[in-house]
């Protein structure tokens, strides 16, 4: 007995929009796959747009001829022209809804994990899918989620495209599940880590403890020092006793040191700390190396109306007095010395517990000495006690006579 379309079509057995079938795929074309379902009175047809939520270029790589699938019926096309057996039109089928109403259920029992746990205050895990403008975006179970700039890091980045393809871990920033927004910040996350090892190193270190750190950073106030998980900073002034004009001069990024912790701030997170500390003080060296009564070489640092400072070793300056200038007097030291010159000195006094030398220049020298020299009469008078020119006043009365 012949079917016609109309009984077809009014057939209780008849497949309509909505009805979730399952098939076997039979052929692939370009552009569509076709199904054998049971009992379809047409041909059943997936578009290629149809095959997967996901971007479709080749309908192979999703399905191929013998798998078995399920799809929902999205229409269904009747060729009312056509009065045959054959069948009388087609059946369009959609994988891709199938997977979208899969996607909506994990999407609402994502959000609902996502509201609990930005309620909770508790972190969640993502990973970076891509950069945008003013930060990145990531998938958390399906959902879209942006890290705005200022919340990706602690410290400031110019290029985000490291993050991409990373999982990481975040603070729920905001949840807004009506309006499908969620705001991630891993910089809260970052700083929370950092406090709570901040606190960790703080609990091991005193005040007075020497430890060994690496230079990591040189400035022109200091250099920071690295204690494990925190910096430490050895300002300028505790870097050395000795002189230098440029903190490179002495240390170097990289170098191993030894240093003395001076002062905790736990509070702010700093961390004072002294190189010059364990060394030796440039008088703690001179002890060692001078004593009342040696001669030795300086440079004449700076000159005084009372005499002039000269420096015998680095950072030891000793006052030679005006009086221990020469054995000639002298007026001014300036008159004598000029500012950089080098003099042999002698070491007259050294008080190592008040930090003064006396020193003296005429010391060392020869004492000058002055020949006798007969002062001439302004003049010669010797005729005035010759025998034959001596008389009196009285003889010369009486020669008159």
């Amino acid at each position: 007995m012949t079917t016609s379309f109309e009984e077809l079509l009014n057939s209780t057995e008849m497949l309509k929009k909505g009805d979730i079938v399952t098939g076997t795929v039979s052929r692939i074309d370009e552009d569509k796959a076709y199904v054998d379902v049971a009992g379809a009175q047409y041909d059943c047809v997936i578009l290629k747009n149809q095959i997967s939520r996901k971007f479709v270029s080749n309908i192979a790589d999703f399905i191929k001829v013998g798998d078995e699938i399920e799809a929902v019926v999205t229409g269904v096309r009747t060729d009312r022209e056509r009065k045959s057996e054959d069948v009388p039109g087609v059946i369009y089928l959609s994988r891709k809804a199938i997977e979208n109403k899969e996607y909506k259920k994990l999407v609402d029992l994502s959000w609902n994990e996502i509201v609990e746990k930005f309620e909770k205050g508790e972190l969640i895990t993502a990973t970076v899918v891509n950069t945008t403008k003013g930060g990145l975006l990531a998938d958390v179970n399906g959902i879209r989620a942006f890290i705005p700039a200022s919340m990706i890091d602690t410290k400031f980045r110019s290029d985000f495209s490291s993050f991409v393809n990373n999982e990481y871990t975040f603070k729920i920033a905001e949840a807004d599940k009506a309006n499908d927004k969620l705001i991630l910040n891993r910089k809260v996350v970052l700083e929370e880590e950092e406090a709570k090892k901040l606190a960790e190193t703080f609990e091991k270190l005193n005040v007075g403890d020497v430890v060994e750190g690496v230079v990591r950073r040189i400035t022109n106030f200091g250099a920071f020092v690295g204690l494990g998980d925190i910096d430490g900073l050895v300002h300028i002034s505790e870097i050395s006793h000795n002189r230098f004009s440029k903190i490179s001069d002495v240390l170097s990024i990289g170098d191993t040191v030894k240093v003395a912790i001076i002062d905790l701030d736990q509070e702010k997170g700093k961390v004072a700390l002294s190189i010059k500390a364990l060394l030796p003080t440039q008088w703690e060296l001179a002890k060692a190396n001078f004593k009342a009564g040696d001669a030795v070489e300086g440079k004449v640092k700076n000159i005084t109306d009372f005499g002039a400072f000269v420096e015998i070793a680095e950072g030891i300056e000793g006052l030679v007095h005006i009086s221990q200038i020469s054995h000639d007097r002298v007026e001014k030291a300036s008159d004598v010395l000029t500012s950089g010159e080098t003099v042999t000195v002698k070491i007259l006094d050294i008080d190592f517990e008040n930090e003064r030398v006396s020193l003296s220049i005429k010391e060392l020298l020869e004492k000058s000495v002055k020949e006798e020299v007969k002062e001439e009469p302004e003049f010669d008078a010797s005729y005035l006690k010759s025998e034959d020119t001596e008389f009196s006043l009285a003889d010369k009365f009486k020669d008159l006579q």
